[in-house]
């Protein structure tokens, strides 16, 4: 039937497909950063409300600061938190003039929502609202185009621990949001609604926050969290993805493991030598059939850092690799520990032995071109840095023993 049909097409058009390329795909939103270095943003949705000013004081002890997704009907109840809210540092944004689903409006139900919203809370607030969040991330085809009308860009989040739930256990909330810590992340949280007002929000945050300083993140507001992000563009975006998926499978398959928490920028494993014979500075001989420890250092951060800054990160995942090998059985009897890498030169600073690796032409081809188009998808200069520094960009081996690194980075046990 005709009116079957065209009625298909509406939801299809009008709530389907609006849900899956901007709430899933995060379509032109802001979902996921590029963020290298150790900044995170906690957002709160749905106040001000009961838990607004425990929300607040947490940060406050912390020196932490938050982005608040406001609705504009608790806003006006509550101006004095509107106002303590920018008073005290944090960003204040848009969560729509009331808390309605976008399921449920009207192309210029949908337009009104979000213009009203943005007007009514910077006058509120005195500030410039930036960025909106529709209620529970719902969209309809009208929820992108009201808010570039209002000009506002649609921020959703990265890592929900869901303190929406009800009758939530403080202690383990705040486990969830430690254990869920990385570079970039947004954590979706709320200060009103529920039955008990959020208040195992702002309890849970006292345990969280201090642990999130100790762990050397820090939070910001969104918007000074976007001033961090990485440029990229959407080709290279995708071919990271593509890249990232096959490095997963090639750790997963090889058993090479991440040291330390989501910002290392090193993965070991333990494997059987199959390269050339290495002849070391104390005279030990590394050859094929022993077994060693291999080491990958991840290409992204470090690319996207630079060198000045991937340093310090360099220096404390050599740290953390002391602590293995000491402390994990399976690398007691690793003596030697080696890299194959294109990017050697820096490697020396830090007690790496550079040497020749005389391979056949053709697997020296080979591991050239792999590394070297590694290099050219993640470094900011892309295959422009790949074309004009070719010939520098030729495989070496970088090997390390243990007692070097113990000695420089660690103490035996």
């Amino acid at each position: 039937m005709v009116w079957l049909e065209l009625l298909s097409a509406v939801i299809l058009l009008y709530w389907v497909l609006p849900e899956i390329l901007w709430h899933y795909m995060h379509l032109g939103a802001i979902a996921r950063p590029r963020v290298v270095e150790d900044f995170i943003c906690l957002t709160f949705d749905d106040g001000p409300g009961e838990a607004t000013e425990g929300v607040l004081h947490a940060l406050a002890e912390s020196g932490a600061h938050g982005t608040f997704f406001l609705v504009v009907t608790e806003a006006q109840r509550h101006p004095d938190l509107v106002q303590r809210i920018v008073r005290e540092g944090h960003e204040v944004a848009s969560h729509g003039a009331r808390h309605r689903s976008a399921w449920w409006l009207t192309p210029w139900g949908t337009l009104r929502q979000v213009v009203r919203a943005r007007r009514e809370l910077s006058r509120l607030s005195g500030t410039e609202v930036r960025h909106v969040r529709p209620p529970w991330g719902q969209f309809n085809l009208f929820v992108p185009i009201a808010a570039s009308v209002a000009q506002e860009r649609i921020a959703l989040w990265s890592y929900d621990p869901g303190d929406w739930r009800p009758a939530q256990d403080p202690a383990e909330l705040a486990a969830r949001i430690v254990r869920e810590l990385r570079p970039g992340q947004i954590f979706l949280l709320h200060d009103a609604g529920g039955r008990d007002g959020r208040l195992h929000t702002a309890k849970a945050l006292e345990i969280a926050l201090p642990e999130i300083v100790r762990l050397g993140y820090k939070a910001v507001t969104l918007e000074e969290l976007l001033r961090h992000e990485e440029p990229i563009s959407f080709g290279r975006r995708l071919l990271q993805a593509v890249w990232g998926v096959w490095e997963y499978g090639f750790e997963k398959l090889n058993h090479i493991e991440r040291l330390g928490d989501a910002r290392s920028v090193l993965r070991i494993g333990k494997v059987t030598y199959r390269g050339i014979e290495a002849h070391l500075k104390d005279g030990r001989v590394v050859r094929p059939g022993d077994k060693v420890g291999e080491i990958h250092f991840s290409n992204p951060q470090l690319a996207a850092l630079g060198v000045m800054r991937a340093l310090p990160l360099v220096d404390r995942a050599m740290r953390e690799l002391a602590r293995v090998i000491v402390e994990d059985p399976g690398y007691r009897d690793v003596d030697v520990f080696f890299g194959i890498s294109v990017a050697f030169r820096g490697t020396r600073r830090f007690g790496f032995e550079v040497v020749e690796l005389d391979f056949p032409p053709l697997r020296k081809f080979m591991a050239g071109t792999y590394l070297r188009w590694v290099m050219s998808v993640y470094h900011p200069q892309g295959l422009e840095r790949l074309s004009h520094r070719r010939a520098e960009l030729e495989p070496k081996g970088v090997f390390i023993t243990r007692e070097t690194i113990l000695e420089r980075y660690g103490s035996p046990k």
